[in-house]
């Protein structure tokens, strides 16, 4: 049984907490002040992927799995319960009304929407990020031989690089499928396999972060992102190294604070994680949808409820997902 790593699920229930709180946020009329400065909560997708690549490479290490293996649980644990979600929001009349639906449930289910910009996030803007870790999983096999070692960092850094640099020469900075291909987040995979190798070898990195260091890199980085935001454009392509270091050290200082309360509430968070990024607009829009028809509530009572109702929505999908579809899936698939 693979060891879980507290600061792993903190750091892993923080970052989906403040991307539901961004998307909240930003589904409101607010000052261009607070839109700008909620964005920075959308940086805890970098953190998602450290998060990945260090949990499935600490997981290889520790039981090293067939390319088939992998695949099979990879379905199990993230297409299966993200396509349930599709063909859900595929049935609420109001929350699609596009012409072109059937198209759109097919992209999904057959992946084919990662290469249309259109398509990539019918059902919810959030749904770009399915595509991005599913290419990380296509390509598993390739990343384990291609960056399993100390130099895969900086190679892997270097091709971000080159990718951030092709998308914005052709002028797709603002396209999805382009500025989210997984070659823009390679970098940020690669150093969690990295992390996760030094954590096998017993290399205490997190431990010899303390604040002396965490506090003044965190500032100069959130600065650093903060003015690439108000730039915008190209200039947020090559944000990703700030934005990500800025996050994660904010992250870790509240970590290192020790506030049992907090820890818990994340280290909690994270059992849930992507269910809940996977249904929270879809209970916004529902929330906002029938509550707004009422006209008794105002925008800041809406807001709460909708927060708290995707938190305990995702709680009972990953109860459903998890202990009685997951099981029965893999039960039967056990068998081929």
């Amino acid at each position: 049984m693979l060891q879980r790593l507290e600061v792993i699920d903190f750091l892993r229930g923080f970052s989906i907490f403040t991307i539901v709180l961004m998307h909240l946020l930003q589904s409101f009329p607010i000052s261009p002040f607070l839109m700008a400065a909620s964005s920075f909560g959308g940086a805890g997708v970098h953190v998602f992927i450290l998060c990945s690549g260090f949990g499935l490479y600490l997981s290889y290490l520790n039981r090293p799995l067939t390319y088939i293996q992998f695949l099979k649980r990879r379905f199990l644990k993230v297409y299966l319960p993200y396509i349930i979600i599709i063909l859900i929001s595929a049935l609420i009349p109001f929350y699609n009304t596009s012409s072109d639906k059937l198209l759109q449930v097919l992209s999904h289910v057959f992946l084919f929407k990662m290469f249309f910009n259109d398509l990539e996030s019918s059902f919810g803007l959030q749904m770009w990020f399915v595509s991005t870790i599913i290419q990380f999983y296509l390509l598993w096999p390739l990343l384990l031989k291609l960056f399993n070692k100390s130099t895969g960092v900086i190679y892997a850094l270097l091709i971000s690089l080159l990718w951030t640099t092709i998308v914005a020469m052709l002028g797709k900075s603002d396209v999805r499928v382009w500025n989210s291909f997984f070659l823009q987040y390679l970098w940020e995979f690669v150093l969690g396999m990295y992390l996760a190798k030094c954590y096998k070898l017993n290399v205490k990195i997190v431990n010899s972060l303390n604040f002396n260091i965490l506090v003044p890199v965190c500032i100069i980085c959130v600065a650093l992102t903060g003015f690439a935001g108000i730039k915008g454009g190209i200039w947020k392509l090559y944000n990703d190294i700030p934005s990500m270091i800025g996050y994660l050290f904010a992250l870790l200082i509240i970590y290192k604070l020790h506030i049992k309360p907090i820890n818990g509430l994340f280290m909690f968070t994270n059992k849930i994680s992507y269910e809940w990024y996977l249904v929270h607009i879809l209970v916004f829009s529902c929330t906002f949808y029938y509550l707004y028809k009422l006209e008794t509530f105002s925008m800041v009572v809406i807001a709460v409820i909708s927060f708290i109702l995707s938190y305990v929505v995702a709680c009972l999908y990953h109860w459903i997902v998890m202990m009685k579809i997951w099981e029965l899936f893999e039960n039967r698939m056990a068998v081929f």
